[in-house]
């Protein structure tokens, strides 16, 4: 270390850095060496990415069926808890969730968070694994073999397997159950086509609201309020709204607002990755942190759904498509019927108008980015599943924008989607502030 002493004076502040780079280690605040690859970051942002890539392999255009955004959320959270717990138990940066300790320094991120994901997204969606285990020995393969990567493998499984742990018994393969719907004005009835054969009568995950939280004490920890009476000037507001502005046929709704509205119909878990993304490339993170917030957001997400169907089971409040159509039962004078009118975004989502699921993830999600860069103003640009692209001046504007997008659909009321938002900034809160701290 004598030669060290040969650096004139000015590079000296530089020395540890200088070091991490030679070396190929990381570097504490202070300075000191760790072992830990400069890679890992980047496995981190490949496995979420196969995350998403697998649940768009299940969709098939042939008989319709696509991953619901509950069980979707579910997903994301298990895979990338998998791998923030990975990177924590090789340096304790943040609070594992489930895996603590031992520490394995010497272990390779890069096969620890690989082994990770890998692990958890084969059980989880076992349909993939052809395309999980092609990914795996792709990352394995650009890892020199010898103790780093044999300590990373095993504790990727060990990661794994603890978040997995947690979920045993959670209820999510059991929520797929018979609802049947209410006889009175205002009460949720089944929606076109899912009425009629081969539907029959659909409710998209009747029982998601008893399937165990990831962070919450309770799905109803943050239940909402009652929705407007029916006989109220707010619910006739709120309904007026939509049938002026949500219809298939609507003179006016402006191509802004048609715009808003086919933008925001990707599922809200892969939506709102794609922005946490999008806010990592513009403020990137170490490998710790860029795990934890996908990690955090992807939590928020899934608690998300789970307190949103808490919530609309409660107050099962019909959609707008029936609301417009039988006005005629409503015993508001403010209201008028139209047995004609269909949602822009044909078909209505199969469960109640209140709260709005996407409301509702939009929120959390924005409260955990908000949380996390410690700052609203974080610009950013996403492009969806259609190709489209649109710019936002930061989190909550285009939490928001994500709010009203479904009364421009035709799927949800003001109140719901409004009620939705500060639900979900509640869940998002909660969950930055008790979660991997």
């Amino acid at each position: 270390m004598k030669t060290l002493t040969r650096f004139p004076s000015l590079l000296r502040p530089l020395l540890p850095l200088l070091c991490c780079l030679l070396l190929a280690t990381a570097c504490h605040e202070d300075g000191t060496l760790v072992p830990f690859p400069v890679g890992g970051r980047q496995a981190v942002l490949t496995w979420n990415t196969a995350g998403t890539v697998a649940v768009a392999r299940m969709a098939d255009p042939t008989t319709g069926f696509f991953i619901l955004p509950h069980p979707e959320a579910r997903i994301y959270a298990i895979v990338n808890l998998s791998m923030h717990d990975a990177l924590n138990n090789i340096q304790r940066r943040y609070a594992p969730y489930a895996l603590q300790g031992p520490l394995m320094p010497l272990a390779s991120p890069e096969a620890a968070v690989s082994t990770a994901a890998h692990h958890a997204l084969v059980a989880v969606l076992p349909e993939q694994k052809a395309y999980a285990d092609s990914l795996y020995q792709v990352s394995l393969a650009s890892i020199r073999d010898g103790q780093a990567k044999t300590l990373g493998i095993a504790l990727g499984h060990a990661a794994a397997q603890a978040v997995l742990a947690t979920r045993v018994g959670d209820r999510s393969d059991v929520a797929q159950i018979p609802y049947t719907p209410g006889s009175n004005p205002g009460d949720y009835q089944f929606t076109p086509p899912f009425d009629a054969p081969p539907f029959n009568g659909f409710f998209a995950l009747a029982g998601w609201r008893d399937v165990r939280p990831f962070a919450l004490t309770s799905a109803a920890q943050f239940r909402r309020v009652p929705p407007p009476a029916l006989t109220s000037a707010e619910y006739a507001a709120d309904i007026n709204e939509i049938q002026a502005l949500g219809g298939a046929v609507s003179t006016q709704r402006t191509a802004e607002q048609t715009a808003i509205a086919l933008y925001w119909l990707d599922n809200s878990p892969l939506q709102w990755n794609r922005i946490a993304r999008a806010a990592l490339a513009s403020n990137p993170q170490s490998a710790h942190g860029t795990a934890r917030l996908l990690a955090l957001v992807q939590v928020a997400e899934a608690d998300a759904y789970i307190a949103m169907a808490d919530t609309k089971l409660a107050f099962p409040r019909w959609r707008p498509t029936t609301a417009i159509q039988q006005a005629d039962r409503d015993n508001n004078p403010l209201t008028s019927p139209d047995a004609s009118w269909v949602p822009f975004a044909f078909p209505t989502p199969p469960d109640p108008d209140y709260v709005s699921g996407h409301a509702v993830a939009g929120g959390a999600a924005a409260a955990v980015l908000k949380n996390f860069f410690g700052t609203d103003a974080v610009p950013f640009a996403i492009t969806n599943n259609a190709r489209q692209t649109r710019g936002f001046a930061g989190f909550t504007p285009a939490a928001t924008e994500n709010s009203v997008s479904r009364i421009y659909a035709g799927y949800h009321t003001r109140s719901s989607v409004v009620q939705g938002q500060t639900m979900g900034e509640q869940i998002g809160a909660y969950v930055f502030q008790t979660q991997l701290r």
